[in-house]
């Protein structure tokens, strides 16, 4: 059975695609509804949600921005954009932001219904097409050893300008921008394949990382990329990053949903297990050097014990420990303990605010959300929206126990958009809705 959610600042076209689903003879077990995007995260939190349907155009938070919180949270769920708008621009970023189909407002019951069934089952069908990989996989048809070669080398020295030329012509324009990032993924393969058994022959860990090269690369196909083998189960994937991402205030964002896509897609479909170090986004083919000793350095420091539980970290998140004097494992964890602590004082301070964001709390501490949500699930042992809503809910209750205020006016007080939702919340939180509580306390 399937849970499906539905976001739309209209309530006509919530009602109505929630009302087609659910008459149709889907395995569907229940369709949410959110008129913003912030009450679908709450659902995103707290359901286990298979599908999202939203708008592109909301207000408070538009739809690419629902995509990549929903991909920071679990980017194995599928979004379908449905917009009045039918523009290239719109639909492209939608595809580069990790929407699986963009479809234009109005549309028919059959063609939604078509698109859930197809969309429900690709889960399956992905899982049985990497389940095959086994002597089926080609190198990506940009690959070969001499260009492997030659990449490595490119890495691991300095480029001169007036090579820039002969190297992009070398690697068939594939690369021809002007910003670039870089991931390094090492692979775990100690156990994997479809059945994650041990792996113990050569043979069949060399078939491994093919299908792990395989794995990349796809999950890479909506960027300019390369992906190459530099050694010891580990792999570069280089991306070409447009100027329009790079303005973008959630390019780093960006960045690490390609991560953890790779990272999730290497975990479901051949059981290995993986860590990525991120690289900044820097201008020039010259620069890919840097790029590369960032992204290596970044690997190097999720490789460190104290860092055992987080796969995926980027440069900018280690900027404490890069001095000429390294902390220690204690100085570590009582610097880790300050920035959970000033992230905590942040959101007890902020809580009641409309729209607070992942984003807003980890911009708080300076740093990426990926990381400190790492941070702080390790330090308090509770996710950070899971703290953020018990800090909404024990307002609330506090304020329905204490005070004549309505049910609306302590919605709007605790940051939520509708009396609707926050009853919602409360009942998924506390067991029982608001009239059980009021009845209870007199």
């Amino acid at each position: 059975m399937y849970n499906i959610l539905v976001v739309d600042d209209e309530p006509m076209i919530c009602k109505g695609v929630a009302t087609i689903l659910r008459q149709s003879s889907l395995n569907i077990s229940e369709v949410f509804i959110a008129y913003n995007g912030f009450e679908a995260l709450d659902f995103i939190h707290l359901e286990k949600i298979d599908l999202v349907f939203t708008d592109i155009q909301m207000e408070k938070m538009n739809g690419i921005e629902l995509i990549e919180n929903i991909f920071m949270e679990d980017p194995s769920i599928p979004v379908v954009i449905l917009s009045a708008h039918g523009e290239f621009e719109y639909a492209q970023k939608a595809i580069r932001f990790g929407a699986k189909e963009y479809l234009v407002k109005p549309i028919t019951p059959d063609r939604l219904l078509a698109i859930v069934k197809q969309l429900l089952s690709d889960k399956e069908e992905k899982a049985r097409h990497f389940a095959e990989w086994e002597g089926k996989w080609a190198l990506p048809e940009y690959s070969s050893p001499e260009q492997n070669y030659y990449l490595n080398e490119l890495m691991t020295g300095a480029i001169h300008p007036s090579e820039v030329d002969g190297i992009l012509e070398t690697l068939g324009r594939r690369l021809d921008g002007t910003y670039y990032s870089m991931l390094m993924i090492k692979l775990f393969l100690e156990r994997g394949g479809i059945h994650d058994e041990e792996i113990l022959t050569l043979k069949d860990r060399n078939l491994l990382k093919y299908a792990a090269l395989n794995i990349m690369d796809e999950t890479a196909g909506q960027w300019n990329h390369l992906v190459f083998n530099n050694h010891h189960s580990t792999f570069t994937l280089l991306l070409q990053v447009s100027e329009e991402e790079n303005r973008d205030a959630l390019r780093v964002n960006q960045l690490q949903m390609v991560a953890q896509m790779i990272h999730t897609n290497l975990q479901k479909y051949v059981n290995v297990k993986s860590r990525i170090g991120i690289s900044r986004i820097r201008e020039g083919v010259t620069q890919w050097p840097v790029l590369y000793k960032e992204a290596q350095t970044s690997l190097n420091w999720s490789d460190n014990d104290a860092h055992k539980g987080h796969y995926m970290v980027y440069i900018e998140d280690i900027g404490h420990v890069m001095s000429d004097q390294p902390l220690s494992r204690t100085q570590m964890d009582e610097a880790n303990h300050r920035i959970v602590f000033a992230a905590k004082t942040y959101m007890e301070s902020s809580f009641c605010q409309k729209g607070l964001k992942l984003q807003d709390i980890a911009d708080s501490v300076h740093l990426s959300p990926n990381y400190l949500s790492y941070l702080f699930k390790k330090v308090m042992g509770i996710n950070i929206w899971d703290y953020v809503t018990r800090l909404r809910m024990e307002e609330g209750k506090r304020l329905i126990m204490t005070t004549d205020k309505r049910r609306y006016e302590i919605s709007e007080a605790i940051g939520y958009e509708s009396p609707e939702h926050f009853s919602k919340i409360f009942k998924k939180h506390f067991g029982i809705n608001i009239s059980e509580l009021k009845s209870a306390g007199s």
